[in-house]
C-alpha cells in the first residue's frame, strides 16, 4: 500500500470517529418529551401529570412538557399519541375511565384502549369513597344497606352522568348488596358534591380526591373506601370489605405511549417512573391530592392489569345494563 493511500485511509478513519452521531443514534432522550393529557387543565389527572412531568425531567435529562388536548372523554388526545412516532418523545397520561370503562360504553371507538397503547407504568391510584352528608341518619354501611332494603327505590344516589365511574361503582354496590337505589345523574362533579351537601341525594360514590375537602371539613361522612386496604389519606375510614361488602375498586392513572415502542425506551421510562414513585416530595404532593404514588411491577404487568380491569368492568356494565347512548 502506498504512503498516499495509507494517509487517505487514516484521514477517513479519523473523520468517521470525530463525525457527529446521527440524530437516530443519539441516546434517548435527546430532546424535549411531550406528555399528552387528554383531559382539561386543572383537573385531577392534569394535576398529577404535572407533578410526574416535573420529576421526570431531571431524571431523564430533558424537559417534559405537558400538553392538554381534551375532548370526547379522552379519546382525542389519546388518538393523537397513538398516531405519533413510537420514538418516546410523545407520551400519554392515561386514566382508568377511558381504558377500562369507555370500550364498553362508546360505540365504534377508533382504537383499542390496550392493544394500541404501549403501557409503561401505573403512576397513581386512589379508591372511591362512599359518602353521605353529616346530617344523614346513616352512620355506617350496614345502616345504609338496611335502609335501602327496607325502602326499595326510595333512597337515591348521585353520579356525574350515566357511564361515569360513580354510576358504575354504585351499580356494582347495588348488585352485591341486593338493594334498589334510584340514580340521579348530575352534569359534573361539582354539581354532584352540591347535591349531596343539599341532601338532594342520599349517598354517593366518588373518587376520594373529589370530596376530600368536605370530608376533612366535616360536611360529609365517609362510610367506606373501595380499596383493598384502608387509604392512608383517610385511615379511619374502613374498606367496603371490612364493612361486609365484597367490592374492591380502584382508580388508576398511568404513563403510556404509541404502539410498537422500543423495549429499550420503555425500560428507560419505566426505571424513571420507579424513581418518581420513590420521591418523597412526589409522595407528599400526591397524598395531599387524596391519592397514592405507585409504580407497576413491570410494563408487562401493567398491560395485564389493564386487560383484567377492562374485562372485569365490562361484566359489571353489561349486568347493570348501563349504556351511555
Amino acid at each position: 500500500m502506498t504512503t498516499q493511500k495509507l494517509g487517505l485511509l487514516l484521514a477517513m478513519a479519523m473523520m468517521a470517529l470525530t463525525a457527529p452521531m446521527p440524530a437516530q443514534a443519539q441516546p434517548y432522550p435527546a430532546r424535549t418529551i411531550k406528555l399528552m393529557v387528554p383531559w382539561p387543565a386543572g383537573g385531577a389527572t392534569d394535576n398529577v401529570a404535572r407533578v410526574v412531568a416535573q420529576k421526570l425531567a431531571p431524571i431523564l435529562g430533558q424537559p417534559v412538557v405537558v400538553e392538554n388536548r381534551a375532548g370526547a372523554t379522552g379519546t382525542i388526545g389519546t388518538q393523537l399519541v397513538i398516531q405519533s412516532p413510537p420514538d418516546g418523545y410523545t407520551l400519554v397520561f392515561m386514566a382508568a375511565s377511558l381504558h377500562t370503562f369507555s370500550p364498553h360504553l362508546m360505540k365504534d371507538m377508533a382504537f383499542d384502549t390496550v392493544a394500541d397503547i404501549t403501557p409503561i407504568s401505573m403512576s397513581v391510584l386512589f379508591p372511591y369513597v362512599l359518602a353521605v352528608s353529616t346530617d344523614s341518619p346513616y352512620k355506617n354501611v350496614t345502616d345504609l344497606i338496611k335502609a335501602a332494603k327496607a325502602q326499595p327505590g326510595k333512597l337515591t344516589y348521585g353520579s356525574f352522568g350515566i357511564g361515569s365511574g360513580p354510576n358504575i361503582v354504585t351499580e356494582l354496590f347495588k348488585q352485591q348488596t341486593g338493594t334498589d337505589v334510584l340514580h340521579v345523574p348530575y352534569k359534573g362533579g361539582s354539581q354532584l358534591t352540591a347535591g349531596l351537601l343539599g341532601n338532594e341525594v342520599s349517598m354517593m360514590f366518588d373518587s376520594l380526591p373529589s370530596p376530600l375537602g368536605q370530608i376533612r371539613g366535616g360536611k360529609f361522612r365517609a362510610l367506606a373506601v373501595t380499596g383493598g386496604e384502608r387509604s392512608p389519606v383517610v385511615p379511619d375510614v374502613p374498606t367496603l370489605k371490612e364493612s361486609g361488602v365484597n367490592i374492591e375498586a380502584i382508580i388508576w392513572l398511568g404513563l403510556g405511549g404509541p404502539p410498537k415502542m422500543s423495549p429499550d425506551i420503555v425500560s428507560k421510562l419505566f426505571e424513571a417512573m420507579k424513581q418518581v414513585a420513590r420521591d418523597v416530595e412526589v409522595q407528599k404532593r400526591i397524598s395531599d391530592m387524596g391519592a397514592q404514588a405507585t409504580v407497576s411491577a413491570s410494563p408487562q404487568q401493567f398491560r395485564e392489569f389493564m386487560l383484567a380491569e377492562r374485562e372485569r368492568w365490562g361484566r359489571v356494565i353489561r349486568d347493570a345494563k348501563i349504556s351511555s347512548d
